[in-house]
């Protein structure tokens, strides 16, 4: 998938179905196959969470921004490159569609 020709209000990242807990505002992923860990911070968690299939890239931007204090640039610059390693480790995948559309 080219990233950089990405439309963030057509791509909705869907995390793929393994073990992780929260652990206050942080959470823990098991990766089970792989046998691989992955500690999140307390942002790292909420994105996380909001990689539902339901939400789109641009809408978790919008709720992060909100909830976290600091510039939206640098909101999305993030968010967008932590999506892309949750991707890489294939631990969320990355529907593209147009909003309003089913899965």
């Amino acid at each position: 998938m080219d990233w950089t020709e990405m439309d963030w209000a057509e791509a909705f990242p869907l995390r793929r179905s393994v073990p992780w807990r929260s652990l206050d505002t942080e959470a823990l992923v098991v990766d089970v196959k792989s046998g691989l860990l992955y500690p999140l911070n307390s942002v790292g968690a909420r994105i996380w969470e909001l990689c539902d299939g339901a939400r789109s890239i641009d809408d978790i931007v919008g709720v992060v921004a909100g909830e976290f204090a600091a510039p939206e640039p640098t909101i999305r610059a993030d968010t967008v490159e932590f999506i892309e390693r949750l991707a890489d480790a294939k631990l969320v995948s990355i529907e593209r569609r147009r909003k309003g559309e089913s899965r």
